[in-house]
């Protein structure tokens, strides 16, 4: 079966439990109840690797399936989505253009945002060490774009769901501290490892006399989001 990546068991959940709180508070709808029952049927096959694994995860996907069919706030969420394409058809690259343009008040590289996807610039920038937080959105900090100083650097990130990525010179020692309630990791070229309410440490390019000034730390804790740390 493919795998599945945690942004995308998220958006699932989230959803879902979406559709399932105004389908209960404004329709009453008592097919909830088979929506709850086939998150978890799937939940259930997510987390086993046994044989029946499949049936599990396809007799889940039914239940939800034939659920939401029914569900009025499905068909209202469709309208709206419809709605929405059709204003940004109509109004185009105006969008863009009328776009808030912020001063050059220094707010860091990373911003706190409830909603973003952000990145370091692509170009050569000055290093400042990161401290951010935010609700539902991915973050790229690329530090082969800059020169780390003398001393110890630190990533430090609060995410409430999404990806977390750190690119890294190869020269640079990093300590790297990850927090989840679930998530998958990879570091460096290791393999990915699913975490379940847990607390993961890795470190990688120090030297045997830990003479090296220059150091980086990664300190990242989710709810349900992915981190990958790889050397470029």
């Amino acid at each position: 079966m493919q795998h599945f990546s945690t942004n995308r068991q998220t958006f699932f959940l989230l959803s879902a439990l979406l559709l399932i709180f105004v389908e209960a508070a404004f329709f009453g709808n008592g097919s909830v109840f088979l929506i709850l029952l086939g998150i978890g049927t799937i939940y259930y096959a997510l987390r086993n690797k046994g044989k029946y694994r499949r049936s599990y995860f396809w007799t889940g996907a039914f239940l939800i399936g034939v659920s939401i069919l029914s569900m009025w706030s499905l068909r209202l969420m469709v309208f709206g989505l419809a709605v929405y394409l059709l204003l940004r058809l109509w109004k185009g690259e105006e969008w863009l253009q009328t776009a808030p343009v912020y001063g050059a008040t220094d707010k860091g590289l990373i911003q706190n945002k409830v909603m973003s996807i952000q990145s370091t610039a692509v170009e050569a920038y000055e290093w400042k060490d990161i401290h951010v937080q935010g609700f539902i959105g991915d973050i790229l900090v690329d530090t082969t774009q800059t020169v780390l100083p003398k001393k110890t650097s630190l990533i430090s990130i609060r995410q409430g769901f999404g990806k977390i990525q750190v690119v890294v010179p190869y020269e640079v020692p990093v300590r790297i501290f990850y927090s989840t309630l679930l998530g998958e990791a990879r570091f460096f070229n290791g393999d990915n490892q699913r975490i379940l309410n847990g607390t993961i440490h890795a470190e990688d390019g120090y030297p045997a006399d830990e003479g090296n000034k220059v150091e980086l730390i990664v300190s990242v804790t989710t709810w349900m989001g992915d981190v990958e740390v790889i050397r470029r």
